[in-house]
């Protein structure tokens, strides 16, 4: 049964806002609130069960002055991420992957945005001063930066 706490308000109304994420694609996630993160998951555990991580994907964190997306989740949201896609080419790709800023398209907004590649999700980014920076984990960079050498069109 969906929570109905304030992390949950809190996560749909940063996703819709944000990234432009219908309420209703969220509807059966239940949203948990642990040391600044919030996750989402299909169920809450048991009375009695505790873990030192909630079940299912870790969808938010709480910074100094707002909240950053994690990229595992902006994954996980794919193509129902309407808004706040900036959609990248090869090079630039491998450019903000080895931690490089780059300019950020001329109508995006500041703030945090989910990159894409070929129209899929691969991780969340900021823009700021208009450029761009990925925030992606240094192992799914490594990844990614992989998978881009190995492909013969990027």
């Amino acid at each position: 049964m969906p929570d109905s706490s304030a992390p949950r308000e809190e996560a749909l109304r940063f996703f819709g806002v944000r990234f432009g994420v219908p309420r209703d694609a969220l509807a059966d996630l239940s949203f948990i609130e642990r040391r600044e993160e919030i996750w989402a998951c299909r169920s809450v555990p048991p009375a009695g069960i505790e873990s030192g991580r909630p079940p299912g994907l870790r969808a938010l964190r709480r910074q100094a002055d707002d909240l950053k997306p994690t990229s595992t989740f902006l994954i996980a949201l794919g193509s129902r991420i309407a808004t706040s896609r900036v959609e990248l080419g090869a090079d630039d790709l491998r450019r903000v992957l080895l931690g490089q800023r780059i300019p950020s398209p001329p109508a995006q907004t500041e703030g945090h945005v989910a990159i894409c590649f070929r129209g899929d999700v691969v991780g969340c980014g900021a823009v700021r001063g208009g450029a761009l920076a990925a925030l992606i984990p240094t192992g799914r960079r490594r990844e990614l930066l992989g998978a881009l050498d190995a492909d013969p069109r990027a």
